[in-house]
C-alpha cells in the first residue's frame, strides 16, 4: 500500500484588496483522445442494447422497431433510433482452414496508427468492441499471469476480424496502451509486455485482533484509502468516457483482485462509474482473478499470522470472509447495474470472455428521448417490451439522470473535485494562481507552504442580510515522478463579510493559504477549487521540487517576497474552516515558516509589485557554522538589485547572530541550525521594468558565501 508521505498544513485565507490580475489559464493544445475523455454537451437520448432469446437459449434474429415496447418509469416512449447487429464469433474460416479458403482477407483496423483521427463508421460497423482492462494496483504476480494468460489464449483461439480488442490498464494511473484493432499479433505482442515486471503488489490483509493490536492507528488512512478505490473507480469512468463517441456495444472485461469499499463512502463514485457507462452504452463484465478463494483459519502464507485471541474466537475468520465479500460486491454491483455479468468463485477466468462474445453475437440497440427532461438525478427504471410472445430479453434495468449543481448533495459534490484532479485540461471559470515554496521542517522533510490567489470579481457572494456569504472548497493532489500519488488534502471554507467589504474583494483578490511536508524529491502539484454557489471550477498545475535541506551544508531556503503583513488568525477576517483539515489548523499553526511573531507575511505571487511600495524579503539559512565563543551563528546578509546585469541599488550588509526562536505550545524554543532574516527594500523611485534581487549569504564563521537570485517586476 502506498504510504502517505504528505501531511496537510492548513494555513489561512485573505482577502487582497489591493487590485490584482490573475491570469486566466489556456488550454495547450488539443488533447488526444486515448488519453481523455472529450467534455461535450449530452442530449437526452437513452440507448438500450437488449439481447432477445427463445427457450432455448438461441438468439432471434427477425425482429423490427415494431416488435418493441419502450417504457421509462412506466411512460411509454418512442424508440426513434433502432438497429440489429450480427457479429459471428470465433476466428475467420480461412484462419481455421489454414488460409485454404479464397476469400478477400479482412481489413486490419487499429485506431493506434492515428489517434486524432476520427474512425470511420465502416470500421467499426459489425464489429464486437471489446476493452481488457488489468488492475495492476491489486493484481498481484500471480493473479496478473493467470489474466494475461487467459486473455492471450482467449485472442490466439477465440477471436477473429470481427473482434476489435483494446487493452489498458491500471496502476496509479490510467493508461490506455492498445486502441482498438482486429490486428491480433499487435494485441499479443502488447499482452506479452504484461507480464509480471508491472504488477503491483497485492494489498496484505490484517488478520488480526484491532483492539490488541499494538500498531498505531493513522486517521487519514481511511479517507486515503477511499481516495485510492474511488480512482480505480475513476479509471473504469474515464475509459467510458473516452468511448462514449463510439454508440456501438462496447464490452469492459475488468481483471482485478476485487475492489474493497469502506462503508457508503464510496457509493458516490460507484454510481457515478455506472452512470457514465450506460451512458457510453458500455456492459462491464468483471473478473475475480484469485479465482476459487480458499480461506484457511490462520491466513494464507503471504499473510501475517493474527495477533490476540483472532486466531481462536473465529475473529480472523469472519474478517476473511467480510473482506472477500466487500471485495465481491463492488464487482458484482459493476456488472449488474450496466447490463453485464461478474465472474467470481471460478478457476475458469476464459468463461467471461466467452461471455462477452455470446452476449454480442446477436442483439438489437434501441433509442429513445426521455419524455422525462428534469435534471434531478433520480434513477430511471428501463422496460422493454416485445410483441412477440415466449421469448426472453436481456438489457440493463435503467439509468440515473443528469444532475445540476444545485441539486448535487455534498458526497456528490466530493466526486465531482475528486474527478476534476484526473482530468488532464484546466478549468478556468475560477482563475487562479499559484506559488509554492519550501524550508527546512526536519532533517528529512520539508514544509512546502502553498499561497493560491483567486480573482476577486470572478466571487459569487450571496446576500444575507447585511452580509455577504461565499463559500469554497479546494481539493489539493501531489503525485511523484511515477505517477503515484502521495497525498491529498481538502478544505471547506465559508466566508462571510460586510457588503461595503465584500465589494472591495471585486477589485482585489482572495488568497488561500495552505501547506504541507514532503520529502526531499520532484513532484506535480494539482490544485481545485470550486465557487460552491455556482459550482464553478477552477485549476492550477504546478511542477515541484523539494531539495534536501537537512542542514549538512549551508543553504537557503525559498525568497519570499511580499508587501503585505497580515494577522496570523484568519478567523478575525470573517473566515470558517469547516472541512476535515480545520483540525490542523491549531495544530500546525506554530509550525508555519511564514509566520513572524503574531503576524504572516503574505507573498506576492508572481513578485509584482509598484514602485511606490516597500518589499519585505524573508527568507531561512541553514547549516550555518556555529561560533565555539558564543554558541550562535554568525551571517551577513545583503540585498542587489540588478537590471540587465547593472547594479541598480544594494543593501548594507546585516548581521544575524541568534538562531530561530519557534513557539512550542506556551513556550517560545530555539530552533538551533536555523537562522532567519528579514530586510525591508523600498523600491520607490525605481522605473517600471523587470529585475533580478540577489541574495548574498557569507557565514563568517565557516567563511563560506552563499548567493541566490529571483525575478521582481516593477510596475
Amino acid at each position: 500500500m502506498l504510504r502517505r508521505l504528505l501531511h496537510p498544513c492548513l494555513m489561512c485565507l485573505i482577502f487582497c484588496l489591493a487590485a490584482s490580475s490573475v491570469p486566466s489559464q489556456t488550454q495547450q493544445g488539443e488533447t488526444p483522445r486515448s488519453q481523455v475523455p472529450t467534455y461535450q454537451v449530452e442530449s437526452n437520448l437513452v440507448v438500450v442494447d437488449v439481447i432477445v432469446r427463445d427457450k432455448k437459449g438461441n438468439p432471434i434474429r427477425d425482429l423490427s422497431r415494431e416488435d418493441f415496447k419502450a417504457y421509462e418509469d412506466n411512460v411509454p416512449q418512442e424508440i426513434v433510433t433502432f438497429s440489429r447487429e450480427d457479429i459471428p464469433v470465433g476466428p475467420s474460416p480461412e484462419a481455421t482452414a489454414g488460409g485454404a479458403a479464397q476469400t478477400a482477407p479482412e481489413k486490419i483496423v487499429n485506431l493506434n496508427i492515428n489517434p486524432e483521427q476520427t474512425p470511420k463508421k465502416e470500421d467499426l460497423q459489425g464489429k464486437r468492441l471489446v476493452i481488457l482492462f488489468f488492475d495492476l494496483s491489486s493484481l498481484g504476480e500471480e493473479g496478473l499471469i493467470r489474466s494475461v494468460d487467459t486473455a492471450r489464449q482467449f485472442v490466439a483461439e477465440q477471436t477473429g476480424p470481427q473482434d476489435l480488442l483494446a487493452i489498458a490498464t491500471y496502476d496509479s494511473i490510467l493508461q490506455l496502451i492498445q486502441d482498438f484493432t482486429n490486428d491480433h499479433q499487435v494485441t499479443l505482442n502488447t499482452l506479452n509486455a504484461l507480464y509480471p515486471s508491472d504488477s503491483g503488489e497485492a494489498t496484505a490483509e490484517s488478520l488480526g485482533d484491532e483492539e490488541s493490536s499494538e500498531d498505531v492507528y493513522v486517521p487519514d488512512d481511511i479517507q486515503f484509502n477511499i481516495f485510492n478505490t474511488d480512482r480505480r473507480l475513476s479509471a473504469l469512468e474515464t475509459l467510458a468516457k473516452m468511448y462514449r463517441e463510439f454508440p456501438e456495444r462496447k464490452s469492459l472485461v475488468y481483471f482485478s483482485n476485487g475492489v474493497s469499499t469502506t462503508g457508503v463512502e464510496n457509493n458516490a463514485q460507484i454510481r457515478s462509474t455506472v452512470d457514465n457507462a450506460n451512458r457510453s452504452n458500455m456492459s462491464i463484465y468483471t473478473i475475480d482473478s484469485r479465482g476459487l478463494v480458499a480461506l484457511p483459519p490462520g491466513g494464507e502464507a503471504s499473510q501475517g499470522s493474527p495477533g490476540g485471541m483472532a486466531l481462536f474466537n473465529g475473529s480472523s475468520v469472519s474478517r476473511q470472509m467480510s473482506s472477500l465479500s466487500s471485495s465481491h460486491e463492488t464487482l458484482t454491483t459493476l456488472a449488474h447495474d450496466t447490463g453485464g455479468i461478474a465472474f467470481q468463485d471460478t478457476n475458469d477466468l476464459s468463461l467471461a470472455l466467452k461471455q462477452v462474445q455470446e452476449d454480442t453475437r446477436s442483439y438489437y440497440v434501441l433509442g429513445y428521448y426521455s419524455k422525462n427532461r428534469k435534471e434531478d438525478g433520480k434513477y430511471r427504471k428501463i422496460r422493454i417490451e416485445i410483441v412477440r410472445t415466449g421469448l426472453k430479453l436481456e438489457h440493463r434495468p435503467g439509468y440515473f439522470a443528469s444532475k445540476s449543481f444545485i441539486q448535487l448533495n455534498q458526497e456528490e459534490r466530493d466526486l465531482q473535485l475528486q474527478q476534476a484532479l484526473s482530468v488532464d485540461r484546466p478549468f478556468s471559470d475560477v482563475p487562479l494562481i499559484l506559488q509554492a515554496d519550501y524550508f527546512q521542517s526536519d532533517e528529512k522533510t520539508c514544509m512546502v507552504p502553498l499561497s493560491i490567489e483567486m480573482a476577486g470579481d470572478g466571487v459569487q457572494f450571496e446576500s444575507k442580510g447585511d452580509q455577504r456569504v461565499a463559500s469554497f472548497e479546494f481539493l489539493a493532489q501531489v503525485i511523484d515522478p511515477k505517477g503515484r500519488v502521495t497525498g491529498v488534502a481538502r478544505d471547506k471554507v465559508q466566508v462571510r463579510l460586510a457588503a461595503e467589504k465584500a465589494e472591495k474583494i471585486k477589485a482585489g483578490g482572495i488568497l488561500y493559504s495552505s501547506g504541507f511536508q514532503l520529502r526531499p524529491g520532484s513532484y506535480t502539484l494539482k490544485f481545485i477549487v470550486r465557487d460552491n454557489g455556482t459550482g464553478k471550477l477552477g485549476s492550477f498545475e504546478h511542477p515541484l521540487t523539494v531539495p534536501t535541506l537537512d542542514g549538512k551544508k549551508l543553504d537557503i531556503s525559498s525568497i519570499i517576497l511580499g508587501n503585505q503583513l497580515v494577522s496570523a488568525d484568519s478567523t478575525a477576517s470573517g473566515v470558517e474552516h469547516q472541512g476535515s483539515m480545520r483540525k490542523f489548523q491549531r495544530s500546525e499553526f506554530e509550525n508555519d515558516p511564514l509566520l513572524v511573531e503574531d503576524k504572516k507575511i503574505i507573498p506576492s505571487i508572481g513578485n509584482v509589485f509598484l514602485n511606490r511600495q516597500t518589499v519585505y524579503v524573508y527568507f531561512q539559512i541553514y547549516g550555518a557554522a556555529t561560533s565555539p565563543d558564543t554558541k550562535k551563528p554568525s551571517l551577513e546578509t545583503s540585498l542587489l538589485l540588478l537590471k540587465d546585469e547593472t547594479k541598480i541599488m544594494e543593501t548594507k550588509p546585516e548581521t544575524v547572530q541568534e538562531w530561530t526562536q519557534q513557539k512550542k505550545g506556551k513556550e517560545t524554543v530555539e530552533k538551533k541550525g536555523v537562522a532567519t532574516v528579514a530586510i525591508s527594500l523600498p523600491l520607490k523611485g525605481l522605473a517600471k521594468g523587470t529585475y533580478a534581487l540577489q541574495v548574498h549569504v557569507r557565514d563568517a564563521v565557516a567563511e563560506e558565501n552563499l548567493f541566490q537570485r529571483v525575478p521582481v517586476v516593477i510596475q
